[in-house]
């Protein structure tokens, strides 16, 4: 089996601890994607439009989730859309992109430019599925200075998509970039995220979420350059794992020479609720300026017994007392998305999954054999 690499750590570590990148088997090309469009409203003066074709953005040596699948999604793309705010603008932009039997394939391009002291907030509906379905998307962000865009993501495609997204972005002068992530469906889902900080109070957070069951594998990776002065990095990824899925997490802060006083902080949490589920995080501090500040923080462990205990001592069962704690750990993401629509599907979709599975009693199973005092 041919397999193929996927979001390479910038700063490779020790190839025995097999961290450096995600390998998965090599998809098999597929003829020319029919042309799509997504469901689309916004509310404000910006400005969208869709085309075909390339929409040449200035990508430097960003390199994305692997130059083969970078390379597709700019030469074989089959939906384009740009995005622009003007200055001063307060905006907002619904998005919907379905897969289907009819349309398996999406590869496309999102191209973001709010003009300086703009608000632009954008929220991208991923959703449906196909037998071997896949979705290879590339998102371009520009903040001019004083902007602030808001990318607010739900992925619920069904268990048979790999979806592969890119992202690039550049904050100018006090320009804020923002993601709220909601990934909850395809079979493999694996992020790359590059965020140029190379201006003075430039900004960049992302809050993250997940959920997995069965085989699933969710491939997080960061690289955040800061070479501007006073520039502020924020990464939160949490979620829960089920059976037999998998999480990664590689978040590099690279403090560049001459980022004076620049504050990074990355953290990942991760509850792991079968025993045959996977973590593995790897936060990653890079620095080349002395005054500067960098936290990270990763954790990976089962419920808390004694929270457990307490909630079905009051009456919740096991399934609803799981429930509690995994939503618990995830609704901050969740209501930070700002979109009742988006965070209604969302809780939907958790409470769907746990149910589904205690209904297989992988996580009765686990539960029992460790409190037997609460079966």
């Amino acid at each position: 089996m041919i397999k193929e690499q996927y979001n390479q750590l910038p700063r490779p570590t020790f190839r025995w601890m097999k961290v450096n990148h995600l390998e998965l088997p090599k998809v098999e090309a597929q003829e020319a994607p029919q042309p799509f469009q997504p469901l689309e409203r916004h509310e404000g003066p910006v400005a969208v439009c869709f085309y075909n074709g390339d929409g040449a953005f200035p990508l430097k040596a960003f390199t994305g989730a692997n130059d083969t699948s970078l390379a597709e999604v700019r030469e074989k793309q089959n939906t384009g859309c740009r995005i622009d705010a003007p200055a001063g603008s307060k905006s907002s932009v619904w998005l919907t992109y379905e897969l289907s039997e009819q349309m398996p394939q999406i590869i496309g391009q999102l191209g973001i430019k709010a003009e300086a002291g703009s608000q632009l907030d954008v929220y991208i509906n991923f959703e449906g599925g196909a037998a071997a379905g896949s979705v290879n998307f590339l998102t371009y962000v520009e903040a001019a200075a004083n902007a602030h865009v808001k990318i607010s993501k739900i992925q619920l495609h069904d268990e048979t998509v790999r979806h592969i997204e890119h992202r690039y972005a550049h904050a100018a002068q006090n320009g804020t970039v923002e993601y709220v992530n909601a990934e909850m469906g395809s079979k493999e889902t694996v992020l790359y995220y590059q965020t140029d900080l190379m201006e003075e109070k430039g900004k960049f957070k992302s809050q993250a979420m997940y959920l997995g069951n069965d085989h699933q594998v969710f491939d997080f990776s960061y690289w955040v350059p800061q070479q501007g002065v006073k520039t502020e990095t924020d990464i939160v990824t949490t979620g829960s794992l089920m059976e037999q899925s998998r999480k990664y997490f590689r978040g590099t802060i690279d403090f560049l020479r001459g980022g004076k006083q620049a504050v990074g902080s990355e953290s990942d949490t991760c509850l792991l609720l079968s025993p045959g589920a996977h973590s593995i995080s790897i936060p990653l501090l890079l620095c080349k300026e002395d005054d500067v500040v960098g936290n990270h923080a990763s954790s990976a462990g089962q419920i808390d017994k004694d929270k457990l205990f307490y909630l079905m001592s009051r009456g919740f069962s096991e399934a609803g007392a799981q429930l509690i704690i995994v939503e618990s750990n995830i609704r901050p993401v969740i209501d930070n998305l700002g979109d009742t629509e988006q965070e209604n599907k969302v809780l939907q979709a958790v409470r769907e999954k746990m149910q589904s599975c205690h209904k297989k009693g992988d996580c009765h199973d686990k539960c029992t054999k460790r409190f037997p005092h609460i079966d």
